[in-house]
């Protein structure tokens, strides 16, 4: 008789240590003295009465990073973000120290909370990159990596 399992495909089939260390590799550029993840741009009369909206453009490093984060199963898919990023919890681990005994599931929900936000306000991911909160994300996933 065949298991479930015979059915998936093993390109589908992570690895939660391969999915830490694929946000562990960006943890070089991050530390880089001066590293910005992006600009704001826009905000310029395109002509006489029209404004453009302002914009973060991004450094390729962070779009490749969002890439990962899906790839890597980082953002979740049924998950009620925007409830839990006003819950206590996700306040203690955006705010304090409870990040650097975070479990990969907390890192998990962080993600999505910064990368899904960034969809409905502008620059929140640039924001979370700016409050060291995503450098702070990559160097818990580094640490729980090192220990898989």
């Amino acid at each position: 008789m065949a298991s479930s399992s015979d059915n998936i495909d093993a390109k589908d089939i992570r690895s939660l240590a391969t999915d830490l260390q694929a946000l562990a590799d960006f943890l070089p550029v991050f530390r880089q003295p001066g590293f910005q993840a992006g600009t704001w741009a826009g905000g310029a009369e395109t002509e006489p009465g029209v404004i453009q909206m302002p914009y973060v453009s991004y450094d390729p490093v962070v779009d490749s990073f969002r890439k990962v984060a899906y790839e890597h199963g980082w953002v979740k898919k049924d998950f009620a973000w925007s409830a839990w990023m006003q819950s206590d919890e996700a306040r203690s681990l955006r705010d304090g120290t409870a990040i650097r005994s975070a479990t990969s599931d907390q890192l998990g929900q962080l993600l999505t909370v910064c990368i899904r936000q960034d969809r409905f306000v502008e620059g929140a991911l640039m924001g979370a990159f700016e409050s060291g909160l995503i450098l702070r994300i990559v160097e818990r996933a580094a640490v729980l990596a090192a220990a898989a």
